[in-house]
């Protein structure tokens, strides 16, 4: 009966610990698939013309320049949260004055092209949210936002978040990218610029939610483990002591009752000496004498 008691809780034990792990398993998939981040990269073409010497005019006596036309393209842009994935082009402007240049204020006045012309809007990180940077500038009828990280980690780009301006184009630029570009037009250079859509990432990240609720799980299935275990043992534990205990009262009462059989001493002459008598049935050899013997009863 007690080894089928411990039996049952061993196998019941062992099928709960099997279950938890099983469900934190699952749990864990859930959540690695759940939690993920989509995002794609933006590849940056800016196209300017360079003032540079003539060397013809100088050699005739006169001075002169020639626009030297520069192109460059990278993948070093990434496209905002809530950013419509398509391309854009457009003349790159400022903020008319350097004071508004962050683009926090909704007055913000941007040197936007005249007759119309598609412009983007080059705005630093900082002071207040992507939102409202991007806001601003949509409200000037930016074809695209163009953010250029400020600070730490300014190689980093990050998947800017901008819900409730969905309708145009944001993408963020690292800081020596967009620094270089400001260059330029401080110069008052003409940069033109298209933003290409580019490659698409899947990041997969645990959230704190999930970290927190799987390590309470994992927590709880240790409990269950250690539980199990100690009652095992203790269970093992009571049963082996139950048995010694068992085995030492049987030991008790054989020798109770050995020592209430009758004693007797084989005298020289009794029948048990002679050789046609039965030998012990315990010891298997014939009697002699002086021999105690314990007489055994028939029942």
């Amino acid at each position: 009966m007690a080894m089928s008691l411990i039996q049952a809780c061993r196998s019941l034990a062992l099928s709960t610990w099997l279950l938890s792990f099983c469900f934190v398993h699952l749990l864990c998939l859930d959540f690695t698939v759940a939690e993920k981040e989509e995002w794609y990269t933006a590849f940056v073409n800016i196209t300017y013309a360079e003032p540079a010497p003539d060397p013809g005019a100088g050699a005739a006596g006169g001075g002169g320049t020639t626009a030297e036309l520069h192109t460059e393209k990278t993948e070093c842009g990434r496209y905002g949260e809530h950013s419509p994935k398509q391309d854009a082009r457009g003349e790159v402007v400022m903020a008319s004055s350097a004071h508004d240049r962050l683009a926090c204020d909704p007055n913000t006045k941007f040197a936007a092209p005249a007759h119309g012309k598609n412009w983007i809007a080059l705005i630093p990180k900082g002071n207040c949210t992507y939102r409202d940077k991007i806001r601003n500038a949509f409200l000037q009828n930016a074809s695209a936002v163009v953010i250029f990280n400020v600070g730490s980690n300014t190689n980093e780009t990050i998947t800017m978040s901008h819900a409730g301006v969905e309708d145009i184009v944001a993408i963020m630029i690292p800081e020596p990218k967009g620094k270089e570009i400001v260059s330029l037009l401080e110069r008052n250079i003409t940069v033109t610029m298209y933003i290409t859509i580019g490659t698409r990432n899947l990041q997969k990240y645990v959230s704190r939610t999930s970290v927190v609720f799987v390590s309470i799980s994992f927590i709880v299935l240790m409990i269950i483990s250690l539980a199990w275990l100690v009652f095992y043992y203790i269970q093992r534990f009571r049963y082996a002591n139950a048995r010694d205990r068992n085995q030492r009262r049987l030991g008790d009462a054989a020798k109770k009752a050995i020592s209430k059989l009758q004693v007797r001493t084989i005298k020289k002459g009794d029948k048990e000496t002679e050789p046609d008598f039965d030998n012990c049935a315990v010891c298997i050899e014939g009697y002699k004498p002086n021999d105690v013997v314990r007489i055994l009863p028939c029942r």
